[in-house]
């Protein structure tokens, strides 16, 4: 080993706060080799981390000086300061008193006046320690405060993200603000267009990549970022995970969701998922490339059983359920005399022989399909008109959670009881795990329920507050004879096939037509009330599905075909 040659070594961090200008790379250059020069060292080697934190030793020069002093290359490491080396108390403590002594190398400590060759033993083993103990402690209250500071910044809806969502990008005058990228946005709008007309998210890819549409990795890189990313797969094509990551990410309606993991310590660079609850989400803070109702369309489809097709996609794609057994019904061409015959069956008996064929054609789907949207909407118009004639602001909503509230009570005394029953050997392990994960999952499902149903009560007043707001939304008619996509998908959740052609509609929003029937049936009775001034009062039932219980008979819209 070449115990008279030296190496220094530089670190600068600009995570850590060390951004003055007395810790730059060039500044502790010029102070090592005056230390070297004024004691004789021959200073021959130097390794420099520009921009690497000291919380850690995965520095790439710090490990090339480590594989260089293992060579035998040089015997004396010198640093401006004990926090160059690193800051963690532990690690450093490791190399200085261990490592570095058994293999005879030589330290020094400019700023600190150490030197391995003179220091007793007080100084390597008290007040070494120590010292690195406070450059350890510096590092992770840096880290609190950067935390600390990005939190604020969530929550007051700044983007805090190095590389914007591909369809923005980020604001010159203002970096913690997106704006839209007009150059790849209308592929945004391109990608839910299609999933809402029924395309399967590979066909869309497989789409995107016959017209040679942009990645979001090659955007990136076209832009000039030096960036690594999730979307980057071989050779830059769309596939199905990546438009389907567009179609999810509610970044597309001006909503923000941030801090969806976290570092497990200011140590480790390793990242582990957030629990939902603990994102930080934040609507309106940009401009929106879709709006949220096509959005809340295309997501829809997205959990839809649709098998991509080298044909486009028929009107109906998505939309068809066995009664029966609830699952997709399949398409099948067939061929006859007169061209083609298009039908439906239940794809449960096509793939495994059970339940039974449901078999249906599709011209019968459709005329169905128009006559049942027609009549809804004519209904759902109707009711419009007469609700904007009122002055609905006098109304007001009980909600009753009463029902739910008692479900979930049972089931978590039911849970309770479980641990009894364990120690009284009266269920087997195995029952316990499996009966306290049922009630859990039961406990979970009311209280999405109850969220959900405070949701739907939160918008009805919303609407029943500003009379205006019904009639913003009046929906146009939907042309005798004809049947689009966008009107079929807005206003029917599924259709629901059964035996014998019979067809069950389930509308989307059946809780806003009895809204309107029960203010109308409330309006209908106020000559009886003795105290006209009082104000109306209609309640949203107990039970989840329910849309409004009222003492007069519910309006029907739609149903069976």
């Amino acid at each position: 080993m070449n115990n008279n040659i030296a190496c220094m070594y530089l670190r600068l961090s600009r995570e850590d706060g060390d951004v003055s200008e007395s810790n730059s790379i060039s500044n502790q250059r010029q102070i090592i080799k005056s230390y070297a020069k004024e004691n004789g060292i021959n200073l021959s080697f130097e390794y420099a981390d520009d921009g690497f934190s000291g919380s850690n030793f995965d520095r790439p020069n710090f490990k090339r000086m480590i594989e260089d002093l293992n060579a035998g290359r040089f015997g004396i490491i010198i640093v401006k300061d004990l926090s160059r080396f690193g800051r963690d108390y532990i690690e450093s403590g490791k190399y200085l008193q261990r490592i570095f002594p058994e293999k005879g190398i030589r330290f020094i400590s400019i700023n600190d006046n150490y030197d391995s060759d003179n220091a007793d033993v007080s100084d390597t083993h008290l007040i070494l320690p120590i010292r690195n103990f406070i450059n350890d402690s510096y590092c992770r209250d840096i880290s609190m405060k950067v935390k600390s500071s990005k939190e604020v910044k969530r929550k007051n809806g700044e983007f805090i993200g190095s590389f914007a969502p591909f369809g923005y990008k980020k604001d010159s005058k203002n970096k913690h603000k997106l704006v839209v990228d007009t150059e790849v946005s209308h592929i945004v709008s391109r990608i839910f267009d299609m999933k809402i007309e029924g395309y399967s998210s590979k066909a869309i890819a497989d789409f995107l990549n016959s017209i040679g549409t942009v990645t979001p990795s090659r955007h990136k890189e076209n832009k000039g970022d030096n960036f690594n990313t999730g979307f980057i797969i071989k050779d830059a094509k769309w596939d199905a995970k990546m438009v389907n990551r567009v179609i999810s990410n509610k970044v597309y309606i001006g909503i923000l969701e941030q801090g969806k993991t976290a570092k497990l310590n200011y140590k480790s660079k390793r990242e582990v998922e957030v629990a939902k609850d603990d994102w930080s989400i934040v609507e309106n803070t940009h401009e929106s490339i879709v709006s949220k109702s096509v959005f809340a369309l295309a997501n829809k489809m997205l959990f839809r059983d649709v098998k991509a097709s080298k044909e486009n996609p028929s009107i109906l794609s998505g939309m068809l359920y066995c009664k029966d057994c609830g699952s997709p019904m399949i398409r099948r061409k067939v061929k006859s005399k007169d061209g083609y015959n298009i039908f439906y069956i239940c794809s449960e008996y096509n793939i495994k022989g059970k339940c039974t064929r449901h078999s249906v054609k599709e011209d019968y789907i459709m005329g169905a399909t128009i006559h049942a949207l027609n009549d809804y909407l004519s209904k759902y118009n109707e009711l419009l008109k007469k609700v904007s004639n009122l002055d609905v602001s006098k109304f007001t909503i009980s909600v009753d959670f009463e029902s739910l509230n008692e479900e979930k009570k049972k089931y978590e005394r039911l849970r309770q009881s479980l641990y009894m029953d364990l120690e009284e050997e009266l269920i087997t392990t195995e029952e316990f795990e499996r009966f306290r994960k049922n009630y859990l999952l039961k406990i979970r499902e009311i209280e999405k329920q109850i969220i959900t149903k405070q949701n739907i009560v939160e918008e009805l007043k919303e609407k029943i507050s500003d009379k205006g707001s019904f009639v913003s939304d009046i929906i146009p008619d939907v042309e005798e004879g004809t049947l689009s996509r966008l009107s079929l998908v807005s206003f029917v959740d599924r259709i629901e096939i059964g035996e014998d052609n019979a067809i069950n509609f389930v509308f989307n929003n059946i809780e806003t037509v009895n809204l309107m029937q029960a203010i109308l049936d409330t309006e209908s009775k106020k000559d009886k009330v003795s105290d006209t001034n009082k104000a109306n009062l209609f309640t949203i039932g107990k039970a989840y599905g329910k849309a409004v219980e009222i003492s007069t008979p519910k309006l029907a819209v739609g149903g069976v075909c």
